[in-house]
């Protein structure tokens, strides 16, 4: 079989693991929302934070001090921590794309908003790049407050919470309800607003994302330059002007191969980091 073959056969292979992104997507949700009634039911042990990968990023140093895990955290979310990590190195941010429930409710609003409400809108470029920045030092400064209380500083704030406890969970406040309802509106607004410049996971698996192998390559000898793959891309990523996706934004969600019009101009592979 020839390389190009291969190449072409290796990216169908994905592309129809792409189209079931949806039903990936729809488990996982599944999956919080049956834990989050049973938590709301009372049932001993059933908590969402249990199974949460931040959670890990939150007790990993009191764990590491031998000072014991936070509240309702243990070394679960470490490991589930870790496994992300782990699946981020080798796929990119699948985790935001695939898994991550709020993640999931924050892109369907997304689609009904620009279905719906105010159409086909983007931040520009320089004011979009800025503001990823936000969540880096809002990571840091949640870590840093939750180790130096102990106590976890971000569940009044944290949408994922309050939103599958449907604002009856432990310590939330009618300010972090406000706040919720502001971050899903805004994702109406702005598609991913949150995930892209709020997010302190995001701001976790970032840095591990750029190193991801899986990634999406452009083929320049075949791309029309016609910039259907930007406008794809709710992450911002100028796919169209690189020859791999090494962003650390991208979380493979391969709508740039799908709307891309010219049949395998964009793959989905393991590549060298190309700019």
């Amino acid at each position: 079989m020839s390389d190009q073959t291969s190449k072409g056969t290796f990216s169908k292979f994905w592309k129809r693991i792409g189209y079931g992104r949806i039903l990936t997507q729809i488990t996982f949700l599944a999956l919080t929302l049956w834990i989050a009634i049973q938590m709301l039911r009372g049932v001993r042990g059933a908590t969402i934070e249990k199974y949460c990968p931040f959670g890990g990023a939150e007790t990993l140093i009191p764990w590491i001090n031998k000072t014991g895990t936070l509240c309702s955290l243990s070394t679960i979310n470490i490991s589930i921590l870790v496994g992300v990590v782990l699946i981020t190195l080798l796929f990119k941010r699948v985790f935001c794309s695939h898994i991550c429930p709020m993640g999931t409710v924050l892109e369907w609003i997304g689609n009904f908003g620009r279905k719906f409400v105010i159409g086909s809108r983007r931040i520009p470029p320089k004011a979009d790049k800025a503001l990823k920045w936000l969540k880096y030092p809002l990571l840091i400064l949640i870590i840093a407050l939750t180790v130096k209380f102990g106590e976890l500083i971000f569940r009044n704030f944290d949408p994922y919470y309050v939103l599958f406890t449907a604002g009856k969970g432990h310590e939330i406040t009618a300010i972090g309800i406000w706040v919720t309802l502001g971050i899903l509106v805004a994702g109406a607004l702005i598609p991913l607003s949150f995930c892209k410049y709020l997010c302190p996971m995001a701001a976790c698996l970032a840095p591990f994302g750029r190193l991801g192998l899986v990634r999406v390559s452009r083929d320049e000898d075949k791309c029309t330059q016609c910039g259907a793959c930007d406008k794809a891309c709710e992450w911002g990523i100028p796919v169209s002007q690189v020859k791999a996706v090494v962003s650390a934004e991208c979380s493979n969600c391969q709508e740039c191969i799908r709307k891309c019009p010219v049949e395998n101009t964009l793959s989905l592979g393991v590549g060298k980091a190309k700019t």
